[in-house]
């Protein structure tokens, strides 16, 4: 009788040293799976408590580029004086704009290949000169060229010269994602609070015109981002791991597309704000998939070692525990199953 007794005991410890396993390891594995179900945005959730926290978020605060805009400048429009020097308007700009490194040159660059271009000069905030087969050209500054241009604040127009003749306009502008509008409507009607930070009014007009759920107010790049959102449960920020216009260390978890020094984030591989809304909408909910998995396996513990206690042989204790491995696995997996 007490080696039966001896063998039920050594096979609850067994199965508690495996279910102290499983109940430790619920988190590691709830956000592996969590990385995975993230897809192109490969989510990774890093920190001892960012789960529980993102649990809590109720606030997005997002710095517009690189997660509502492209990230980078392209052209827009192409406005020639003459519609038939449309082509020749993108040739000599594209081509003399191979030899500047702004991000308005690199925009305008790429309308051409480079093209034979010698004699080229720089200056700083009003724009670049040289000859491109041959035939001087002047890309910059509208009142350099003579030209008259809008300034809508958003986007950059320059004009361009050639031959000592004014040719036309080509206008670069950091794109809107399409997927900007439905992605915060989707993040609004999940119960978050989205505020977006512009830099200048004129980009507040534009992104709200884009983006019509979400708040978007003017901030510099010193502001903190929790300013007027009290009440807020926690609050997530959102931005380029380079961006120097948000503070990140001033929400409670960030969303960044590389390490950016506070302890909870999650590391996305791109930060537009559809990966963002769908990223949240994963993550809020793995806490409670954790919980699931070790509710359920205290329950499954509790019940083997009550049957090991009374079961009258070892010829059922072996049953029983190969029963509880069963069920330990069962409780590990069935709440990530029913994940969407």
């Amino acid at each position: 009788m007490s080696e039966i007794i001896d063998a039920s005991n050594l096979l609850a410890v067994v199965v508690v040293a495996l279910a102290a396993v499983t109940w430790l390891a619920a988190e590691s594995v709830v956000r592996r799976s969590a990385y995975h179900r993230s897809g192109a945005a490969q989510a990774r959730a890093l920190g001892p408590s960012v789960l529980r926290v993102l649990e809590r978020i109720d606030t997005v605060v997002l710095d517009p580029i690189g997660t509502l805009t492209a990230g980078e400048l392209s052209v827009v429009s192409v406005e020639p004086l003459d519609p038939a020097h449309d082509r020749n308007l993108r040739w000599f700009a594209g081509a003399l704009q191979h030899n500047a490194d702004d991000p308005v040159a690199k925009a305008i660059a790429r309308l051409a290949g480079r093209g034979r271009v010698t004699d080229v000069q720089h200056m700083p905030g009003i724009g670049t000169t040289g000859s491109v087969d041959r035939h001087p050209v002047r890309v910059g500054r509208p009142d350099w060229i003579g030209v008259e241009a809008p300034a809508d604040g958003w986007a950059r127009t320059v004009a361009v010269e050639v031959d000592g003749r004014a040719m036309g306009r080509i206008t670069v502008a950091d794109t809107i994602r399409p997927q900007a509008a439905p992605a915060t409507a989707a993040m609004t009607e999940a119960g978050l609070r989205v505020v977006v930070l512009a830099h200048t009014e004129a980009t507040a007009e534009h992104l709200r015109a884009a983006v019509g759920t979400a708040v978007v107010r003017v901030a510099d790049a010193d502001a903190d981002p929790r300013d007027g959102l009290d009440g807020s449960a926690a609050v997530a920020v959102v931005a380029r791991h380079t961006t120097e216009s948000v503070r990140f260390e001033s929400g409670d978890v960030t969303l960044s597309d590389g390490p950016v020094g506070v302890p909870l984030t999650v590391e996305m591989a791109d930060v537009g704000v559809h990966h963002v809304a769908a990223v949240l909408s994963l993550l809020r909910g793995a806490a409670a998939r954790v919980r699931a998995v070790r509710r359920a396996v205290v329950m499954v513990t509790a019940v083997t070692v009550l049957a090991l206690v009374v079961s009258p042989g070892t010829a059922i204790d072996g049953v029983v525990t190969g029963a509880a491995c069963t069920a330990l696995g069962l409780a590990m997996w069935s709440p990530l199953a029913r994940w969407r």
